[in-house]
């Protein structure tokens, strides 16, 4: 058994494709691709900036055929539902088949496919908080987790994912105790907030309406806290959910039915409910006056697009948070680093444990002797530069060393683990041969004479 993932998300699609990717029923996706011919197993993560498949096959490409032809067909037939028209009608109005051929132009630059190791190693690098938009946001491995368990009630998780799946979650609280990444980081709900305080200048003295009390509703109130907004209104569809976070708060829950009059007396929207239409339109806010602020971080979108050109109204969604999401992932850089050696030891222990061929020690060998001529040859290198070399030039050649290192090796180790995955211990046998040791033990003058020849 082999893994396939098939993903779009915020890396290469904006929010209008995330929207159009999007499966409105999770539940019933899982269960539909379940059944596809030679899908084994199956698990749908799907957020505000990502939608992604993990499949469980004995034969992941024809898997990926099927699940790619399922994707096309929902979509195709949710466009044909919105533009009232039968499954039956052969050829779509002008306007459909120009929104067809639109997304399929763009199925090509957006979907990312990936198999065996490439697909656990990314599946380990999301359950890290790595492939977030807002790097180290711990919003994420609840969100695989709640993957996982709606997978398992479902009956599309198997033994196989049962594995992969507990080795994620394990890896995600492990890189959270062991380094910085989610030290201080924001989540999408403070980033909104972050930029609704950009464009407002503060939003002390703001009266402010959050619009859904869910997890991304929770993440926002928490934002909003140290904000000091002079007032939060809570709307939600389930009254309850808005008086308690209301309270949380210390602001107050209105109706949803009251949202029109509370809009009008509002700075700052932010909607984030989870429901398929929109809950903005343009008529609810035509006869409000003075500027507004309107940041919708719902996938699918909360607003209608037309409220951006009412005047005065601002209206901005998650492709706006990119620029603070590069912010945050730039003060992470360090620990980047540190998280992904923590994902190459779990991602080896993982393939043992799946395939039952102990190929790590070979890698480890790989590295080991790798680390040790880099570090020779950066010592030689800086003895024939002499005193001139200070400790700064000192780190650049140390990181550029390191750098051409982990780009030579990295992908020998990939190949070598894909290996293993498909069973091929030919190969590791012959790799095991071919790993020796360099010439460390060779005297330097005697390397140096090897080296001029």
């Amino acid at each position: 058994m082999h893994t396939v993932n098939i993903r779009v998300t915020h890396r290469r699609a904006d929010v209008e494709t995330l929207e159009t990717f999007a499966f409105p029923d999770v539940e019933k996706a899982l269960r539909d691709i379940h059944s596809l011919p030679h899908v084994e197993e199956c698990v749908i993560i799907q957020t505000c900036n990502r939608v992604e498949i993990f499949a469980a096959s004995g034969d992941v490409k024809a898997a990926r055929h099927h699940i790619v032809d399922y994707i096309m067909e929902d979509v195709l037939s949710r466009m044909r539902r919105r533009s009232g028209i039968s499954e039956q009608e052969c050829v779509p109005p002008e306007l459909l088949a120009n929104k067809i051929i639109k997304f399929s132009s763009k199925l090509h630059d957006v979907m990312e496919v990936e198999y065996h190791t490439p697909a656990l190693r990314h599946l380990l690098r999301l359950a890290s908080g790595v492939e977030s938009m807002i790097v180290g946001e711990d919003q994420i491995l609840g969100q695989v987790r709640d993957a996982y368990n709606l997978a398992k009630r479902a009956g599309t998780v198997g033994q196989f994912f049962d594995k992969i799946f507990t080795k994620a979650l394990h890896v995600g609280q492990l890189v959270r105790s062991t380094t910085g990444i989610n030290k201080g980081a924001v989540s999408i709900g403070s980033a909104a907030v972050e930029l609704a305080e950009e464009v407002l200048g503060s939003l002390q003295g703001r009266v402010v309406l959050l619009i859904g009390a869910g997890e991304m509703g929770k993440l926002v109130s928490k934002a909003l806290v140290s904000h000091h907004p002079g007032e939060v209104l809570v709307a939600n569809r389930t009254e309850s959910r808005a008086v308690r976070l209301a309270e949380e708060l210390g602001g107050r829950a209105v109706r949803f039915s009251e949202i029109p009059q509370a809009i009008a007396r509002s700075d700052l929207v932010i909607t984030a409910t989870s429901s398929s239409e929109p809950i903005l339109t343009r008529e609810m806010l035509e006869g409000r006056k003075g500027e507004m602020v309107i940041i919708d971080v719902a996938i699918p979108r909360n607003v209608s697009l037309d409220v951006g050109t009412l005047p005065g109204v601002r209206l901005f969604n998650i492709d706006d948070l990119r620029e603070v999401a590069e912010r945050n992932r730039k003060a992470r850089e360090r620990e980047i680093e540190r998280v992904e050696e923590i994902i190459d030891r779990e991602l080896g222990l993982l393939i043992k444990h799946l395939y039952r061929i102990d190929v790590e020690d070979i890698v480890s060998e790989l590295f080991r002797e790798a680390e040790r001529m880099r570090r020779r040859e950066v010592e030689r290198a800086l003895r024939m530069l002499g005193n001139g070399v200070d400790e700064r030039k000192r780190r650049v050649i140390e990181d550029l060393s390191r750098v051409l290192v982990k780009r030579i090796t990295s992908p020998i180790a990939e190949n070598l683990r894909r290996a293993a995955e498909m069973g091929d211990q030919e190969a590791v046998r012959v790799a095991e041969k071919l790993l020796v040791r360099g010439d460390e033990d060779v005297p330097e003058g005697e390397a140096e004479k090897a080296e001029e020849n």
